[in-house]
């Protein structure tokens, strides 16, 4: 999550400076920066640069300011709304595809207050197909079906998900199972349909980048990445591959560990790393001095994962064992 803060009073800069100390410990939260007054410009200036944008204001200020901006529900941030005392964390907009919801409620956990939630299907406990798709890192590939899926689920219609073997873990999902009808399905991309209206939900391909001290401990491998996936509230049936750096490409730590988890272990060469460029990544003054590289778990992650892929797990060390996600664009 990359996360923007925008305030305009001294107690709501004060109340971003706590918010920020407070995410800037979640290793799935990537990059928060804080704006303080001039609305306007700050809004158009950075709008699309963020996943979140958390604004501390009256509402009427964000929407008036917002209006010009958004595009749609596929590309928008997501958008809170907090009360300069803290009261109440407002989902705005994105409130699934975007997250906003259940940001809402991880912000509210941080300061004490009361998230306010407005989308149909969350107050009605149905869990809304773009949410499986956030949840599960899929893509949707016609979001204008959603609001016809969903408006099925509100009304107790029969809502059918397809799902291959291999995403068996899907359907163990309590929402998923107490909302939707199981049908099998051979592909690996997953369907939900109503009737005449069928979507398509495809997998992102998620990417576990590793680093490590030398002659690491298979176990030590094995219980970092269970620490990272459980933050993370994934399962490792939903991870696509490990990824580690040419100079790691005979740690026997990290091959027994793909190998005991049942996933291919991708080998990044050292000259891809090395001219890799990402404005995310968390530079290593040890690796830069040892091997001439920026880092090896998180740049690992985000090349296997592909062109234009994004971390949604920064690096993260656990007993000589540096942990990274990341997930595909596609």
């Amino acid at each position: 999550m990359k996360i923007a803060i925008l305030s305009i009073t001294q107690n709501g800069q004060s109340l971003a400076m706590d918010i920020s100390n407070a995410l800037k410990q979640d290793p799935t939260v990537i990059r928060v920066d804080l704006f303080h007054k001039n609305v306007k410009q700050n809004l158009k200036n950075f709008f699309h640069s963020y996943n979140f944008i958390i604004g501390i204001m009256a509402t009427g200020i964000m929407i008036r300011n917002i209006c010009e901006l958004i595009e749609n529900k596929k590309d928008d941030p997501a958008i809170l709304i907090i009360d300069e005392k803290g009261q109440h964390v407002i989902s705005l907009i994105s409130g699934h595809l975007g997250g906003a919801n259940e940001f809402s409620i991880k912000i509210a956990n941080i300061i004490l207050g009361e998230s306010v939630i407005t989308t149909a299907t969350d107050i009605n406990n149905k869990f809304g197909v773009d949410c499986i798709a956030r949840k599960y890192h899929l893509k949707i590939d016609d979001i204008s079906k959603i609001k016809n899926i969903n408006s099925a689920l509100l009304n107790n219609e029969m809502v059918q998900i397809a799902i291959n073997s291999k995403y068996n873990f899907i359907w163990e999902d309590l929402d998923i199972r107490k909302s939707y009808d199981k049908i099998n399905n051979k592909s690996n991309d997953l369907t939900v349909s109503n009737g005449d209206i069928t979507i398509n939900l495809k997998p992102k391909k998620l990417v576990v980048g590793l680093g490590s001290r030398k002659n690491i401990k298979t176990s030590s491998v094995v219980e970092g990445v269970k620490s990272a996936l459980k933050i993370l509230n994934l399962p490792i049936d939903r991870i696509d591959s490990f990824a580690t750096g040419e100079m790691k490409e005979n740690e026997i730590g990290i091959i027994n560990a793909a190998e005991e988890f049942g996933l291919p272990l991708e080998i990044v060469p050292t000259n891809l790393i090395k001219d890799f460029k990402n404005n995310d990544i968390t530079c290593s003054d040890l690796v830069i001095e040892k091997f001439g590289l920026p880092g090896v778990c998180e740049p690992s992650s985000l090349i296997a994962a592909g062109e234009d892929s994004i971390l949604i797990f920064r690096k993260t060390s656990y007993n000589g064992v540096t942990v990274a996600v990341a997930v595909s664009k596609n």
